[in-house]
C-alpha cells in the first residue's frame, strides 16, 4: 500500500490550512475555492511519488473535474482522494465556526479498521475522546484510510 511521505504529510497539512483559510474568507463551502487554494500551495500528492510534476497534474485534474462538477468521482485513487478531500474539508472550515460543533468523529471503512493504522486511529484520542478530532486540528491521512468521513459532533454527544 503506498504511503505519504513525511515531507508529503507536511504540504498536505500546510495546503489543507490555506484551503479552509480560504473557504472561510468566501463565506461558503466552496470545494472548489478549498481546492484552488490547496492546489496552490502544493497540497496535491502522490503518495510514494516523488516527481512534482506528477503531483502538478494531479493538482491540474482536481481542479479541471471540480471546475466541471463538485460531486465528480474519479477511477483514480488519488484524484478520488483528493476530490473527497476538497468536498470535507471545505464543509469543516465552515463548521470551524459553528459553536454547536465541538470536534469530528473520524468514521473509517470496514477495510480501513482492519490495517493496523486505521485501528489505531479509531481508537486513538486527541483530546475529545477516541476518534474524535478539534475542530482546529488537521489530520493527514494515509491512503489506506480513503473513504474516512468526518462527522461533525456537539459537546453533549462527545460527554454522552
Amino acid at each position: 500500500m503506498p504511503v505519504f511521505r513525511a515531507r508529503q504529510v507536511a504540504k498536505i497539512r500546510d495546503a489543507i490550512a490555506a484551503g479552509r483559510q480560504a473557504v472561510r474568507r468566501a463565506g461558503i463551502a466552496d470545494p472548489v475555492v478549498f481546492a484552488r487554494a490547496f492546489v496552490e500551495a502544493e497540497g496535491a500528492q502522490r503518495p510514494d511519488v516523488e516527481d512534482a510534476q506528477a503531483h502538478a497534474e494531479l493538482g491540474k485534474q482536481l481542479l479541471s473535474l471540480l471546475a466541471k462538477n463538485p460531486n465528480a468521482d474519479s477511477a483514480d485513487p488519488d484524484i478520488q482522494r483528493e476530490l473527497r478531500r476538497a468536498r470535507e474539508q471545505a464543509k469543516w472550515a465552515m463548521l470551524m465556526e459553528d459553536d454547536s460543533v465541538a470536534g469530528f468523529l473520524l468514521q473509517l471503512s470496514a477495510d480501513a479498521l482492519e490495517t493496523p493504522r486505521g485501528e489505531a486511529l479509531a481508537h486513538q484520542s486527541f483530546g475529545l475522546g477516541p476518534g474524535i478530532f478539534r475542530k482546529a486540528d488537521i489530520p493527514v491521512l494515509q491512503p489506506e484510510c480513503d473513504g474516512a468521513v468526518f462527522l461533525p459532533i456537539s459537546q453533549h454527544e462527545i460527554e454522552s
